[in-house]
């Protein structure tokens, strides 16, 4: 019944920027405080599937978890449909066949005829943990999460509006690019001297301990301080000097700097105004940060291909920078056939139209804007980074795992197709089903289920 009175009589006005899930804390933020920078809410509408990536990053750095399903997803309803129409956000089928556009060119990112975006749907997925559980496991790593954010956009009066509140990402003080911190060869240094401390505070505590039921205890402390040493030293040294840009402190953790950044993926919706304000916006970033000039920032502007699927943007926008780094190429934008002239005032971008094989891309930037002027940034790393840092030794146990494990998935993929059960409901759960003893488990942290 109320799709009917809706279709028969479509309201004409902008509900839909008062029932988004964060329209309510979009718009106390637009209207009353006009805060502009870092911000954490449940969920980012368009930037939804980086709010997950942020929050997972933040929660096993903080050893809440370990592992984390992240990601996002949307679907297509008449309703959400006929409100992004009336904001003008999307495209008009109608006025665009008549132009002579197929429904496969109508998705135009960065081109001059863009008239907004085509919306899909469905969903997109990560598996996250940290590197040294990855390792372990013998789990494929086919990138590395080295920052993520989100920020406001202060002041507004549309929810739609994209914002430039994701330029903090590369605040920056003068001087800061001459801080020691920046150094890889210091900062071992630094950890190597925290090291020998710690080392002689085991030492000593051994020394004075009278009971070897104490042993146990020193040695879990130690471990949790060299960690500690670990990630203040290389994960966290903006904690050291906060003038540095947290961009430029994340690259330098895996000795990288700003020009090593070899594509930038956009929100790129095809929208008059996002599509300038995203290329206004990295074009400052990599200008602040002092990139080179003459070296290019490849845009990949793949809703062009996907259409805007809202939720699940951020996370297709991810997997497909993860292909780029495994296969070394940067595919163009098949329908970008007039760039827009107002986006050659942005000399650091090269929005390509056809593929550009770029072998051995060392990192990459993702950028998603959500409505209630929520912009989101990801810096990812190539995993060969993560693996340059390995012993050999180690390096081909782990190869050896990921083979022996990949092996395996494959056989039991191909199986479960066979028999139609991809899917498999478990019955049972690994505790035992008498309630009485699923207790020890969750209260004894050392017992471990084999299963």
């Amino acid at each position: 019944m109320y799709r009917r009175r809706y279709r028969d009589n479509p309201v004409k006005g902008d509900v839909l920027q008062e029932t988004f899930l964060n329209s309510m804390a979009a718009w106390t933020n637009m209207l009353l405080f006009g805060a502009t920078g870092p911000l954490k809410t449940p969920t980012g509408t368009c930037a939804t599937a980086i709010e997950s990536l942020d929050v997972a990053c933040e929660s096993i750095r903080s050893r809440n978890v370990k592992i984390a399903v992240v990601g996002g997803t949307d679907d297509l309803q008449e309703e959400l449909s006929t409100e992004f129409s009336n904001m003008k956000a999307t495209m008009v089928a109608q006025q665009e066949l008549a132009k002579g556009y197929l429904p496969s060119q109508m998705s135009r990112p960065t081109a001059t005829s863009r008239a907004g975006f085509v919306e899909s749907a469905g969903c997109g997925v990560q598996i996250v943990m940290s590197a040294e559980l990855a390792l372990q496991m013998g789990l494929p790593i086919y990138g590395v999460v080295a920052y993520t954010q989100l920020a406001g956009d202060g002041v507004g009066r549309s929810v739609p509006a994209p914002g430039k509140g994701v330029l903090t990402a590369a605040r920056e003080a003068p001087g800061a690019l001459q801080s020691p911190l920046l150094n890889f060869r210091y900062r071992r240094s630094k950890l190597e001297e925290e090291f020998a401390m710690i080392e002689e505070w085991r030492l000593s505590q051994y020394a004075g301990a009278q009971d070897t039921k104490y042993d146990e205890a020193i040695e879990s402390e130690v471990a949790s301080r060299r960690s500690h040493a670990q990630w203040l030293w290389n994960g966290d040294i903006r904690q050291l000097n906060p003038s540095i840009s947290p961009m430029r402190a994340a690259l330098a953790v895996w000795g990288l700097t700003i020009d090593d950044i070899g594509v930038a993926s956009f929100h790129g919706t095809s929208t008059k105004a996002n599509d300038k304000n995203e290329s206004s916006v990295i074009n400052q970033q990599m200008a602040h940060l002092g990139r080179t000039e003459g070296n290019p920032l490849l845009v990949v502007s793949q809703k062009y291909l996907t259409g805007h699927p809202k939720g699940a943007a951020g996370a297709w926008m991810l997997n497909g920078c993860l292909q780029i780094l495994e296969h070394g190429l940067v595919p163009g934008n098949r329908n970008a056939d007039d760039i827009d002239a107002t986006l050659q005032s942005f000399p650091h971008l090269l929005y390509p139209s056809e593929p550009i094989p770029v072998p051995g891309i060392k990192a990459f930037m993702l950028t998603s804007f959500g409505f209630g002027q929520k912009g989101a940034i990801v810096i990812g790393v190539a995993s060969r980074v993560l693996f340059a840092a390995l012993t050999r030794t180690a390096f081909e146990t782990y190869r050896k795992r990921v083979e022996e494990r990949a092996r395996l998935a494959d056989r039991a993929f191909q199986r479960a197709m066979l028999n139609n059960s991809v899917f498999k409901a478990k019955d049972n759960s690994v505790w035992k089903e008498d309630g009485r003893l699923q207790e020890p488990f969750f209260l004894d942290p050392q017992i471990r289920v084999l299963n």
